[in-house]
Parts: structure tokens; sequence; C-alpha cells
């Protein structure tokens, strides 16, 4: 196709085919193939002379407005119909910057009429099942800022562009007013966390609208470099987002061939992303026992432990709703086990009498002759070779008279290495288990 003409409209942005203007100012929208819209300075238009009145909206008159009101309307209403004509019969593209909708305004009268930052957007009703959406005052912009995008469609173009600029951050999600799932009406592309949409494709008659999250901070040049191939690419596609339904009539020779190549890459692209799961967890198996060294806090001090235990031929369990208390068992014998941080110094004696108090109340219980024992860690920052005294030497006294077994996480990895070069597991387990007071690897 020849080179696309794109209008920048208060979005800055660098790239071939892009004309930068005003969103007053600018020739027709619908003289373009692409719009992208920043809808962030469209309140300038108003904001310096509206009236803030006693129930807290800004407000317009007409007749005292200097013909403001009128304007606007007019401004407007040729805006929406020129995006309307440029999706409608156009076939184009309109980007929008999904922004937080800010301070609306309304100008008076019989009915109010109100407008914020979005009035731009055409005006249409579309319909999905039991679902209706009315664009644009069926879509609302919620405030909320994240930086935990994450993408829901992937082989769709914006994917590159999404991946690459979402560290950035996004300001504002969307949903729509009656509650009906965006997902039925266009392609959600990116979700947060908790599944608020935050990018999304809708397709309006020949052409299509795309909400993209605002990524503040990213420079017009980077900007111009990752959305153009994507608008590009939008722009490329001969056929409607929506295909009437008598089209799958009209096949063509090689087509199922096609169809048949494409249903393998399918299988090729679910087979890598099984792999990946799998190589994923192999990794989290090697990063929790390297947790033994510089741990998330307890609770990843205790994963660490429990998997290391684990490996050394442990059935790990926790104990309680306390992260720190695990039980392990084994042929050999049993242990409950509590684990130890301390950021800046020695483990104090109270981890050894909180230790002594679970081991009472296990035993209680009738757990017969199972031991107790501690795993400390102090001072996770330095390297473990640099590190002082792991333990107080209260603690060391007191698990040698209560015969507690006492190690250090730095003992327990590198007993757990040896393991994994092809070192026996029983002999270091048996070895473990017959320890009284301190235990150190001593291979």
């Amino acid at each position: 196709m020849a080179a696309m003409r794109v209008l920048a409209l208060g979005w800055e942005i660098d790239g071939p085919g892009v004309t930068q203007a005003e969103f007053a100012s600018a020739d027709s929208l619908a003289s373009y193939d692409a719009v992208l819209v920043d809808p962030e300075p469209l309140p300038s238009l108003w904001e310096s002379h509206a009236t803030l009145e006693p129930d807290g909206v800004w407000r317009l008159h007409p007749g005292r407005d200097l013909g403001l009101a009128r304007a606007l309307d007019h401004l407007l209403s040729a805006r929406r119909a020129e995006v309307e004509d440029l999706l409608l019969r156009g076939g184009g593209v309109v980007v929008v910057r999904v922004r937080p909708p800010g301070e609306g305004v309304e100008i008076a009268g019989s009915p109010p009429r109100r407008l914020d930052r979005y009035a731009f957007l055409p005006r249409t009703s579309l319909v999905s099942g039991p679902h209706h959406l009315g664009l644009p005052h069926g879509l609302r912009f919620i405030p909320r800022r994240g930086r935990d995008l994450a993408l829901a469609d992937e082989p769709h173009p914006a994917a590159p562009y999404l991946r690459a600029l979402g560290p950035l951050g996004y300001e504002a999600v969307l949903v729509a007013t009656l509650g009906a799932p965006l997902a039925a009406f266009g392609r959600v592309l990116a979700t947060n966390r908790v599944g608020d949409v935050v990018a999304w494709d809708l397709a309006v008659g020949t052409g299509r609208i795309l909400f993209l999250p605002s990524f503040p901070g990213a420079s017009p040049a980077e900007m111009g470099d990752r959305l153009l191939p994507l608008v590009g690419a939008l722009l490329r596609e001969p056929l409607p987002v929506e295909l009437p339904d008598w089209i799958s009539g009209y096949s063509l020779p090689g087509e199922e061939d096609l169809r048949r190549d494409e249903e393998a890459l399918a299988r090729e692209r679910e087979g890598l992303r099984r792999r990946e799961e799998e190589l994923g967890e192999r990794r989290l198996g090697y990063d929790l026992l390297r947790a033994l060294l510089a741990p998330r806090g307890s609770q990843g001090l205790a994963q660490a432990v429990q998997a290391a235990l684990d490996r050394l031929g442990f059935t790990t369990s926790p104990r309680g709703a306390a992260p720190a208390t695990a039980l392990a068992s084994s042929p050999d014998g049993d242990l409950l086990v509590r684990v130890a941080l301390s950021l800046f110094g020695p483990v104090g004696p109270e981890e050894h009498r909180a230790l002594l108090l679970d081991l009472d109340r296990w035993r209680s219980e009738g757990n017969g002759d199972g031991r107790g024992m501690l795993v400390c860690l102090a001072e996770p920052r330095l390297d473990p070779r640099r590190r002082g005294p792991q333990w107080a030497e209260a603690v060391g006294r007191g698990c040698r008279d209560h015969g507690l077994i006492l190690t250090s996480a730095y003992d327990l990895f590198r007993a757990v290495r040896h393991v994994l070069a092809g070192g026996d597991p029983d002999e270091v387990r048996r070895g473990l288990l017959a320890a009284e007071g301190e235990w150190r690897w001593k291979t």
C-alpha cells in the first residue's frame, strides 16, 4: 500500500507520514488513514471558561459564555462525524491513549449536556448476544495506575508494542457501565493482575478503535518506532475484523493447506508454551534452593528450607499458619523445623525458646520422640563466606542442652549442592538426624 498518512492529535510522536495537529485546528480526521488521539489536552478547550459552582460541577451557561458552548458542540459534533466516516466508510484506525477522564464540563440546559476527554468518540450501539454497549457513554475510564500489565492476546500486532513499553505503566482501565464484558465486543489485548482491561481492540464498521495504555515517559521517537509499525500492520489487513456470515462459503484453492499449516503452527506454539512452563518450574526449583543464601524474607527462607529438606529425602509440610515452622518426615526420623532470619546480627535466644514451645506442643499431640531443628540465617546481605556468627552463644548452648539440631542455611545449601552433584541424600539425611547441637557440612 502507499505510505500511510497518520494524524497525531495532542500526541507527541515522531515518524514518517505523521502530521502533528491540535484538536480544534486539524484537517478533517476522515482524510487520514489513521488518527492517534491523546485526550489529555482536550479539557483545555473549556477549562479557563467554565465556572465551578456550589454543587462541585464545572459548568458553562449558554448566553453567558460568549458562544463557547455552541462552538464546543459544533466542534465535537464535527469531529465525531469525521471519526465515524473514518471507521465506517474509510476502514481506518483510531488509536486512543487511555487517560483518566479528569474534570469534565456540563453545558447548562434542558437537558444538560456533559463533555469530557472522550466526547469525540463515535456514537454507536453495539450488541453481542445478551450484552449491549453504547459508545461513548457506555464506556468508562477508571483512574488506576500500575505496571502489572499482562498480555491477553499474544498473536495480535499490538503485542510487541505492549511488551516493549509495558514497564512504563498505565494510568487508567476500561469498564462497561452496564457490566458487560468488554471481550464480548472486541479483543482484550492486555489486563492487569486483577483482570482490569488496559488495552482493547474494538471493531467499528470496517475500521477499528484501539485503546492503548498511556505509557507515560515514552519519548516521541520511541513511541513512533513502536506504534507506527503496529498501525501499519492493522492497515495492511484487507478484511474487516467482523466478517459477514456468508463469506465462509467462498473458499479458494490452497486455502485448506494454509489452514492446516496454521493449525500445525498453533500446536507447535502450544508445545513451546508448555516447554517454557516446564523450564520455568525447573528454574523455580533452583531459585528456591538459592534462597537459602538470600531469601525473600522469612517466608522465602521457610520455602527454601523445605525445598532443601525435600532434596535430602524428607517429606515436608507447613505446620499451622506461621510460615516459620514445618514438619519434615523420613523413614529415619521426624523433625519439627523452625527457620530464623536476622538481618543485622546473630539469631537470638528467642528463636530457640520459640522452637522449644513448638516442640512441646507437637509432642503433646502424640508425635513421640520427634526432634527439633533450628535453621538460622543472619546478615543475608553479605556473601555467605563473609558473614559473622549466625547465632548467639546462648542459642548454641540451649540447642545442645535440649538435644536440638542447630544449623545455618548456608551449611544446608552446601549439603544440597553435594546431593545435586551426585552425593547420597540418605547419608546426608542420617548425618543430620544424628547431630546433637550444631551441625556443619564438613565435605
